[in-house]
């Protein structure tokens, strides 16, 4: 994306608005624990439920791309599901989210065999392939082998299909909510996309 990417990331943090923000339910619908998450009380995913309001009143957006998903979340339906993604607080990913969309392929990378030599990403390959809450990180830092000097994290999303257009995962990178003083984040809501971003995503999900 290049230029595009910034301009794009710009708007997003425009259309949120400067910190600290008010939104009311009926401004912002706010992501609900699905019955299965429900049933699950250990979940890490609930503390995504706990911080989703100051991530709303005071996150910063990022990019964001997927290293893994529920395959159901890339296809139009119901329910929300878990995400693993990467992002980074460094501003030099604003215009490269394409290093983090490689980031994120190299990670998938390691599910399959055979296991890194490397410690840290034989630990991450082990996540990968793991089930459960065991393979569901927050903020975890990626190891610099795979990243280089730059931070990056790998942490778990809640996908509300009300979050996004179209409802379903069109394509791999989007704008996340992070905030400092949480390991948890979230999709940056689809009513505060730029026109340019919902066209690339449109885009996607028509197969372009």
């Amino acid at each position: 994306m290049g230029r595009v990417g910034l301009e794009i990331m710009e708007l997003c943090r425009e259309r949120f608005g400067v910190a600290p923000r008010a939104f009311g339910r009926r401004d912002v619908r706010r992501l609900g624990a699905p019955l299965w998450l429900r049933a699950a009380r250990d979940d890490p995913l609930h503390e995504i439920l706990r911080s989703q309001e100051m991530l709303l009143a005071s996150g910063r957006v990022v990019w964001g791309c997927v290293v893994q998903a529920d395959a159901s979340l890339f296809r139009p339906g119901r329910g929300d599901r878990a995400a693993l993604v990467i992002y980074s607080p460094d501003p030099a990913f604003d215009e490269m989210p394409e290093e983090l969309q490689e980031v994120a392929s190299r990670l998938f990378a390691l599910k399959r065999p055979p296991e890194p030599a490397d410690p840290g990403l034989r630990e991450f390959a082990r996540l990968l392939n793991g089930s459960g809450t065991a393979a569901r990180p927050s903020r975890a830092p990626v190891p610099r082998p795979l990243v280089g000097s730059l931070p990056v994290y790998a942490t778990t999303v809640l996908v509300g299909r009300r979050h996004v257009p179209g409802r379903f995962l069109a394509a791999g990178t989007f704008p996340l909510i992070v905030h400092p003083d949480t390991e948890s984040t979230m999709i940056l809501p689809g009513r505060f996309w730029p026109p340019a971003l919902l066209a690339l995503w449109e885009r996607a999900a028509a197969g372009g």
